[in-house]
């Protein structure tokens, strides 16, 4: 199967001694919609009303980079002009629109496949867009002032239903060969009637003999 690899934000490394400065980073924000406010223009005690940017964030980092030899293949991966591997994620921001009245923290969430999972935290529906009065639930986290933020950053999330997805390059051997190897499914179901299953990355042959599958 093809293999992609995992990329995440990093944090930009200093110097060490005079060795050169090697850089994992963010180099441009794009907002492509705001609402100001959201949640129907509800106000949220002294914190206010609050606001939606959605866009997106490219970013780089250096393959070079031996805090960066996790990710899988990296190496192999195509570079900008600088030699960097880039990448481009979904974003999604709800703050309040005067900064000067929240406290100043933000509620950073590590979404499920592109799904974001706080509405427990609002006792609301929540969704991945949230938007209406009812979104917001009794908004335990705005009434508190933080400004909530989302990223994509799994690979394997579906476009569509506003879920957050991340782009990334596929990395391959040297003369652009496809890379092939092993991977592991674990498919989890409860009903008599699933048949099927899709594959996290497109099979490198339908040779049965190949497959191992295993049950409990």
């Amino acid at each position: 199967m093809k293999t992609p690899y995992l990329l995440g934000i990093a944090l930009a490394a200093g110097a060490i001694l005079t060795a050169p400065v090697a850089e994992a980073r963010i180099t441009k924000i794009e907002i492509t919609s705001t609402e100001s406010p959201t949640f129907g223009g509800t106000t949220f005690g002294s914190v206010g009303a609050y606001e939606k940017l959605r866009g997106k964030a490219f970013g780089e980092l250096d393959p070079a980079d031996p805090r960066n030899a996790v990710i899988v293949d990296i190496e192999l991966a195509p570079r900008n002009a600088g030699g960097k591997v880039e990448y481009s994620m979904d974003i999604y921001i709800l703050k309040p629109i005067d900064l000067s009245k929240g406290n100043h923290k933000v509620f950073m969430e590590v979404n499920n496949r592109g799904n974001k999972l706080f509405a427990d935290f609002n006792s609301s529906s929540g969704g991945n867009n949230p938007t209406t009065a009812a979104h917001a639930g009794d908004a335990f986290l705005m009434h508190q002032g933080y400004s909530l933020a989302w990223n994509g950053w799994d690979i394997s999330a579906a476009p569509g239903g506003d879920r957050l997805t991340i782009t990334v390059p596929v990395a391959t051997n040297p003369g652009g060969a496809t890379i092939t190897g092993p991977s592991y499914e674990y498919i989890v179901f409860d009903n008599s009637t699933t048949m099927t299953s899709a594959l996290a990355y497109p099979a490198a042959t339908l040779d049965k003999s190949q497959a191992t599958l295993t049950m409990k």
